[in-house]
């Protein structure tokens, strides 16, 4: 009767699961896979879903996030913010820390491509504070987003240096080499200025990297950023070299031939110089062209000996570049991450306290076979759908003890001989009757409004359930007496060995006999993983075991079924 009692609370929530729970679209996981490699196909993929056709919350807040995710990635004019917030706002409640952080990134990204870099290193300080300290992806894309917007606003004490770095860090630890390449070059041309030997060193290593994914279009890029490096370390033949082979071999950019005319003014051939100057174009140049063309000019004069045209043009250039300095946030995004960084210290502390003490609670929850698989699949924020199979799995197993509850009950009607042991059945009988409609009236009851409330508050309201289920002497009672007949009468013979096992022991080892690994164990109990291998060394010494407990008792559970004799502890 026992057994049935664990079977039928077993099938009851296992079905209010199923009942419950629903899948992430296919389409939607199809898409995310697509991102970062083809973000032309996801978003293709995006823009094809019906948003009425979306099961749940869920499916549309992740849609939401992908979209946006995907239009940032294709370059896509993203007017407005909408989409993210809704995906902002749903994850900031929902336990999916690593959505979370990626839908606090793209909406710093929508504010940087917006020309608010303020607001944009509000919200990638919010992410990179909300990141597990494990998920390197966002944590390497937070970083080099920061140390862009630090370097396209001029930021001062090599702040953007340091995200830079942070960023290589967790490339390397990814092992995606094109971003490696593309932050080393980042990194070297910081370097230029301050450390030209490192400078050259990294660049060149991001060169060799393009050569090794058979990247031209980086290859060039990479090469003329060496030859700029040469050039301020004066080194001409070698800043020359590198540039006329960039000219020479892709249809060359204002950065190529800028790099050209210094190099030749810097080796005293002017009317090379001039030459690769008339090439640069004159239309719609930027500020920045423009402070390299005054700058380019003053070599050429300095070349041909015309020291005032040559500092007139120097300075000319000094002056645009201050302007451009002038113009930029980087003071005001430098002291607001300074003031987040002092805000977020005090909030990070209160998140980890918090997620700790949920983390804490999840691993004291012990629940019986399918519960255990399902409180394990919401902690790791798996997908409801994961539970039916993991039943179809289990059918076998449950058959076979509704098969052998149903022997024993039969038997048990034939020897009634002792109106004792009948009397006293019966009030066994009727103490687990009244335990099982006990919680089968609660758990009817949070089923009935299963659909009627969220499901974080559903999760909540069944955790607590579960820890009142576990903490009854009744369920102890039923994994025991399941275990022992499992085993023809193993276990009771421990319990009569007196002083040979505790009460603890005795419930871990019950779970080894109906199959429960160690993580199934941890689930169920207070204790860790470490501690169950711990104690089942110690049972396996006190029964005298010479081997792996599981396997021993599963080696002594076939000898008694072949026997049908008894097992003996042994001294």
């Amino acid at each position: 009767m026992r057994k049935l009692l664990y079977i039928s609370l077993t099938f009851l929530l296992v079905t209010m699961v199923m009942s419950c729970g629903r899948g992430v679209d296919k389409r939607l996981v199809l898409a995310d896979t697509l991102m970062w490699k083809n973000p032309d196909s996801s978003l293709a993929i995006l823009n094809a879903i019906n948003r009425d056709s979306l099961q749940g919350d869920e499916n549309l807040a992740y849609h939401a996030l992908l979209l946006t995710q995907a239009e940032f990635r294709v370059d896509y004019a993203i007017p407005s913010d909408s989409a993210i917030n809704f995906a902002v706002d749903y994850y900031s409640d929902n336990h999916n820390r690593e959505h979370y952080t990626r839908a606090l990134l793209y909406k710093g990204a929508f504010y940087e491509v917006n020309d608010n870099p303020v607001e944009a290193i509000k919200w990638y300080k919010q992410a990179e504070d909300n990141a597990d300290s494990t998920d390197y992806w966002n944590l390497a894309q937070i970083n080099m987003r920061m140390g862009r917007l630090y370097y396209m606003n001029y930021a001062s004490n090599n702040i953007d240096l340091e995200k830079f770095k942070k960023a290589l860090r967790y490339y390397k630890m990814l092992k995606d080499d094109r971003m490696i390449m593309i932050t080393l070059s980042h990194i070297g041309n910081l370097y230029r200025e301050s450390n030209k030997s490192e400078a050259i060193k990294c660049l060149n290593e991001a060169k060799n990297i393009a050569i090794e994914i058979k990247d031209t279009a980086s290859y060039y890029h990479q090469l003329n950023e060496l030859s700029m490096a040469y050039f301020l370390d004066s080194l001409y033949f070698e800043a020359k070299d590198a540039a006329l082979e960039c000219v020479k071999s892709t249809r060359p950019s204002n950065a190529m031939l800028f790099n050209a005319v210094n190099a030749y003014a810097a080796l005293g051939k002017p009317d090379s110089a001039r030459h690769y100057l008339a090439m640069i174009d004159s239309v719609a140049i930027s500020d920045y062209d423009r402070m390299m063309v005054a700058f380019a000019k003053g070599y050429i004069h300095n070349a041909e000996g015309n020291e005032k045209l040559a500092l007139y043009y120097q300075n000319l250039g000094t002056a645009i570049s201050d302007s451009i300095k002038a113009n930029s946030d980087r003071n005001i995004i430098y002291e607001t991450e300074n003031e987040l960084n002092d805000n977020l210290k005090s909030i990070k502390h209160q998140n980890n306290l918090k997620f700790n003490l949920i983390f804490t609670l999840l691993f004291t929850i012990s629940i019986i076979a399918a519960i255990i698989t399902f409180i394990t699949i919401v902690r790791k924020n798996r997908r409801f759908r994961n539970l039916i199979n993991d039943l179809h799995s289990n059918q076998l197993y449950v058959s076979e003890l509704v098969e052998e509850t149903n022997l024993a009950h039969d038997q048990l009607n034939k020897e009634k001989q002792d109106n004792n042991l009948l009397r006293q059945q019966n009030r066994i009988q009727a103490k687990n009757m009244e335990f099982l409609n006990h919680y089968f009236s609660i758990f009817n009851s949070l089923l009935n409004k299963c659909h009627k409330i969220k499901r974080t508050d559903f999760i909540k309201e069944l955790e607590g359930i579960i820890r009142e289920v576990s903490a009854d002497d009744n369920y102890w009672d039923i994994i025991i007496d399941v275990a022992d007949k499992k085993t023809a009468g193993y276990i009771s013979e421990l319990k009569n060995a007196d002083g040979l096992l505790n009460k603890n022991e005795i419930r871990i080892l019950s779970l080894v006999c109906l199959g429960y690994n160690n993580d199934a164990i941890s689930t169920s109990t207070d204790y860790t993983k470490d501690s169950i291998k711990t104690i089942k060394t110690r049972i396996r010494n006190k029964i005298g075991a010479d081997i792996n407990l599981d396997a021993f008792i599963k080696q002594e559970i076939l000898k008694r079924k072949q026997t049908k004799g008894k097992i003996f502890v042994k001294s």
